[in-house]
């Protein structure tokens, strides 16, 4: 099905057979008691941030983000989302699978495929402006 509805996932399991994305789908990190897994992909993965303000981890370094930007993060890099100001809401892409690669998050250990809260947090006075 072209079509994929909110809590629904584009993934080797129910994609369109000519598709060669490894999976499509919305996230949310809500202000009010979110939750969020250190992880990261055989793939590249690119996240479209379209709503809220936060702070994620990827690439090495903590970044903020708000409404309209991208994340890009390379195969094999940690990713988290580490404090919301706003419920952070966005759209994933993970980018084809390499031969012989695995799908969905892949952890370091064992705390961090268990997720941790995210904590709410007042927006820090050094975040950008648009």
């Amino acid at each position: 099905m072209p079509v994929y509805r909110p809590g629904q996932w584009h993934s080797p399991e129910n994609k369109p057979e000519w598709s060669d994305i490894a999976a499509i789908g919305r996230f949310s990190v809500p202000v009010d008691g979110g939750r969020f897994e250190r992880h990261f992909h055989d793939d590249h993965e690119v996240w479209f941030i379209s709503g809220g303000k936060a702070k994620v981890f990827s690439d090495g370094e903590e970044h903020y983000v708000q409404a309209g930007d991208f994340v890009l993060t390379r195969a094999g890099d940690v990713h988290d989302v580490l404090e919301v100001y706003e419920t952070l809401t966005g759209f994933f892409l993970e980018t084809g699978m390499p031969a012989g690669g695995r799908t969905g998050h892949l952890h370091e250990t064992e705390a961090d495929a268990a997720g941790h809260d995210v904590p709410a947090a007042p927006l820090p006075a050094d975040f950008p402006t648009r």
